[in-house]
């Protein structure tokens, strides 16, 4: 009962650390702060966490570790790898919109100029799985013959990148603009002229409709 307690406390210090760091960035973000937001005591904080380097630390290793999980079952979804990558890029910006972990973690890295280690470096790690999904896409043969594997993660990262910049936009109209990249991109990359076997909004979308699209869109 009381490791129980001792785990929701913890769980709750990690969430308030996020939610304040994604607010107000880490040089601004206070311990108090922090145990405000969560509810719970100082003396509770520093049990559990010695310093905000700590909590800044775990919340980029959970945030990383979370995104991977949701990234590798994508990647072993029963479609061409190609599709995969197109799926991991929307999911990875739906997380981008909606998982505070995430979006807490990613301004850490920025902020704290993290090191180039995919259990921390949203970034590396990103790239690492997507590197390693279009080469199984070079293998599968979904990925066209001259496109390079490392050329084509660069660029899936690269639409990453923009997710992650424009988080001004709501999740709908992110979403409606990966998919108009992937409509561009696909027929350049796939190996199959049967270019609509693909998805680029995605092979499992959210069940809502994509918005209309705009003139200035």
């Amino acid at each position: 009962m009381r490791q129980e307690r001792a785990e929701r406390t913890r769980s709750a210090l990690v969430l308030a650390a996020a939610k304040m760091f994604d607010r107000l960035g880490y040089e601004r973000t206070t311990l108090s702060c922090i145990s405000d937001a969560a509810a719970v005591s100082k003396g509770a904080l520093s049990f559990h966490f010695a310093s905000k380097a700590e909590l800044a630390d775990t919340v980029q290793l959970m945030g990383c570790a979370s995104t991977r999980s949701s990234l590798e079952h994508l990647r072993r979804q029963n479609v061409p790898a190609l599709q995969s990558l197109v799926d991991m890029t929307h999911a990875t910006a739906q997380q981008l919109a909606t998982n505070q972990l995430v979006r807490a973690g990613v301004r850490l890295n920025y902020e704290l100029r993290t090191p180039s280690d995919g259990e921390m470096n949203f970034f590396t790690g990103w790239y690492e799985l997507f590197l390693t999904t279009t080469l199984e896409a070079e293998r599968d043969h979904s990925l066209r013959a001259e496109c390079h594997p490392v050329t084509v993660a660069g660029l899936a990262l690269s639409i990453v990148c923009w997710a992650f910049a424009a988080q001004g936009r709501t999740p709908d109209e992110i979403r409606l603009q990966l998919t108009e990249f992937w409509r561009l991109l696909l027929p350049a990359l796939a190996a199959d002229q049967d270019v609509a076997r693909y998805q680029p909004v995605g092979s499992e979308p959210p069940e809502s409709p994509l918005p209309r699209r705009t003139a200035t869109g």
